[in-house]
């Protein structure tokens, strides 16, 4: 993964036109990776808040914007790490749980493992995953095999949104896949 970004001496929250570059990187790698963004959703700048990370839709859900935590806005590989794990939502977002369906556990596997990607390759190297649901979502994508980005935009390109993934969806583009771990990959990641 190639991204040409170098961060600031300075907090990320103090940095918002660099905020912004690094988010529209991030969506440019994305894109390149798994497919267009929706043409008919807008990417706005990235925000910190109290209860982040998380996506923000618009009010009329023409858009929307990621929302980092309070610790992303003192620490640069922080802010790598939970922007590039929004941007993938963000290529099509759309009301989360409990107002909406939400991401599956294959988007939120996809988005753990791009933002480590990321992070290798302009955050923190050493960063880890905390939390063990991300944890297990990243295991669970992983179980996709070979080239996993490229496995990810095949399904993508096939359903037209990650967490509309059907099990057929997955067997078709990794037919190795035990079934049990397709019919995971398509649950909601909040259930």
């Amino acid at each position: 993964m190639q991204i040409d970004f170098v961060y600031s001496s300075d907090r990320p929250d103090q940095c918002a036109d660099l905020m912004w570059e690094l988010q529209v990187k991030l969506d440019s790698c994305a894109q390149q990776l798994f497919g267009k963004r929706n043409p008919n959703k807008s990417l706005l700048r990235p925000v910190f808040v109290a209860d982040g990370p998380h996506v923000r839709n618009t009010l009329s859900l023409d858009g929307g914007f990621a929302e980092l935590s309070l610790n992303a806005a003192g620490y640069w590989p922080t802010a790598i790490y939970e922007l590039a794990h929004e941007t993938i939502h963000l290529l099509d977002p759309r009301p989360g749980h409990p107002h909406g369906k939400g991401a599956t556990w294959l988007e939120e596997g996809l988005a753990v493992n791009f933002s480590l990607a990321v992070s290798k390759a302009i955050g923190d190297p050493s960063t880890k995953v905390s939390v063990q649901k991300y944890k297990i979502a990243n295991q669970l994508f992983s179980r996709l095999g070979g080239n996993l980005f490229h496995a990810a935009m095949e399904i993508r390109s096939r359903c037209g949104h990650f967490s509309d993934a059907k099990i057929s969806d997955i067997l078709a583009v990794s037919p190795k896949v035990p079934v049990n771990i397709a019919e995971k990959l398509v649950t909601s990641f909040y259930s």
